[in-house]
């Protein structure tokens, strides 16, 4: 970075430097026009843009370590900067560094995203040894780099003394079990760390222990993120132990680690006396009916869980009518994820004569199941009885024009459904026909979803012709279908022009 300005810059009117500020971005003001010398310095102080810059987002910008050096130069005296985003930046140990030396003067940055770089060991302990003393940093991204079990060691140990960090992301880094055990050993003396995200790690059953272990001691992690960690049915057990006495997690994610229908059924004996959690994601864990008959017994008890994530688990029609009997009495649950999974036509009757019964109920997640139009049907009879469900997932369900008919004439007399998903469904220009009609007299959808259904223009006019007469869908998502510019450009100006009228 250059240490003289121009003699020529200097000499100009304040008012055409600012003006010369104007066509600059964020990123040159604060790497190569300030601290250059004090007369722009002055200048840029009481810049507005300069004043104003909280946020400065570089993802995808391959700026590497040397980038990284004149961002850290500039960060090092700077005070508006709250969030500092370099994502997937081509940044290595040695740019690591240089961020880390920034930190030790910066006192105002809250938020620091280094994922998807080439971050490893070495710049983890660089970062580790910032940690100890940096009293602002609350957040701290370090997603897909690759820090290892080492770089976990040197993070745990500045977990033991740094008191302002409350979330911390490191998934995909290879720490496996021998990491996870020294995070584990930190958070039970840490009293800040609240969300702790360690996706794809391979920490196996053995790291689950560990940090399980840790759970029956912390009182302060709220959200534990675990996904992809073959843990198995043993390390559900270890976590369904901690969750009976743990008083303070609220969110956890264990999808994709292969749990089963018996570590399912340790976890849902947990959820039986558990009374803070309050999401639970399972996806893709091969639970089937009996798993998903497990977590209906707890929910017939349970009090707290709000959120319930049970996607590509090969549930069925049997565990569909389990789960909606629970429904029949839980009144806690508002959103649950049954997308990917074998309901067809019957299993979407159950979870539709739930839905009658129902009134917590918010949020339902149908994707990638084949109901069919037999399917939508029964759905549809629901909503016109149900006045709580507002978000409805239906993409990929085949449920075709029939389907949509049936959707359609529910919605003419539904209140409450503001969202609806019907993205890649088939339901060709005839099932547009009828949204199109039942859109003139519905006053409660906002957002509507009809992505890849092979609209052209005809169907397209429909829906224009609707819109017209319909004064409250704000977001309507048509992308990958056959509408020609014309109708495209009319479509996306009636939607501005319908949010403009909230303004």
């Amino acid at each position: 970075m250059a240490n003289k300005v121009p003699s020529s810059l200097l000499n100009l009117p304040v008012e055409l430097v600012l003006r010369i500020l104007d066509k600059l971005d964020e990123f040159t003001i604060l790497c190569s026009v300030r601290n250059v010398c004090t007369q722009l310095n002055a200048i840029t102080d009481k810049y507005h843009r300069y004043q104003t810059l909280t946020t400065l987002n570089l993802h995808n910008n391959e700026i590497g370590d040397k980038g990284v050096q004149h961002l850290a130069d500039a960060l090092r005296n700077n005070t508006t900067l709250t969030s500092l985003n370099l994502h997937n930046n081509n940044i290595g140990d040695i740019g690591a560094r240089h961020i880390a030396d920034a930190l030790r003067n910066n006192t105002t940055l809250t938020s620091l995203h280094l994922s998807s770089n080439k971050i490893g060991a070495l710049g983890a302990q660089v970062l580790a040894d910032t940690l100890r003393n940096n009293t602002t940093l609350t957040s701290l991204h370090l997603s897909y780099n690759q820090i290892g079990a080492l770089g976990a060691q040197l993070l745990a140990d500045a977990l033991q003394k740094n008191t302002t960090l409350t979330s911390l992301y490191l998934s995909s880094n290879k720490i496996g079990h021998t990491g996870a055990q020294l995070l584990a050993d930190s958070l039970r003396n840490n009293k800040t760390l609240t969300t702790l995200d360690l996706t794809d790690n391979r920490i196996t059953a053995f790291g689950a222990q560990h940090l399980a272990g840790a759970l029956h001691i912390n009182t302060t992690l709220t959200s534990l993120y675990l996904s992809s960690n073959e843990i198995e049915d043993k390390g559900a057990q270890h976590m369904a132990i901690a969750l009976k006495n743990n008083k303070t997690l609220t969110t956890l994610d264990l999808s994709w680690n292969q749990v089963g229908t018996l570590g399912t059924k340790h976890l849902a004996d947990a959820l039986r006396n558990n009374t803070t959690l309050t999401s639970l994601i399972l996806s893709s864990n091969e639970i089937g009916d009996i798993g998903a008959q497990h977590i209906a017994v707890a929910l017939r008890n349970n009090k707290t869980l709000t959120t319930l994530g049970l996607s590509w688990n090969q549930i069925k029609a049997v565990g569909a009518q389990h789960l909606t009997d629970a429904l029949q009495h839980n009144t806690t649950l508002t959103s649950l994820n049954l997308s990917s999974n074998e309901l067809e036509a019957l299993g979407v009757q159950h979870v539709a004569d739930a839905l009658r019964i129902n009134t917590t109920l918010t949020s339902l997640n149908l994707e990638s199941n084949e109901i069919g139009a037999l399917g939508a049907q029964h759905l549809a009879d629901a909503l016109r009885t149900n006045t709580t469900l507002i978000t409805l997932n239906l993409k990929g369900t085949g449920i075709g024009a029939i389907g949509v008919q049936h959707l359609a004439d529910a919605l003419r007399t539904n209140t409450t459904l503001t969202a609806l998903n019907l993205e890649s469904t088939g339901i060709g220009v005839v099932g547009i026909q009828h949204l199109a009609d039942a859109l003139r007299t519905n006053k409660t959808l906002t957002t509507l979803d009809i992505s890849y259904n092979r609209i052209r223009d005809v169907a397209a006019k429909y829906l224009a012709d609707a819109l017209q007469a319909n004064t409250t869908l704000k977001t309507l998502n048509f992308r990958g279908n056959e509408i020609g510019d014309e109708f495209q450009h009319r479509l996306q100006q009636m939607m501005e022009s319908s949010k403009g009228q909230d303004k």
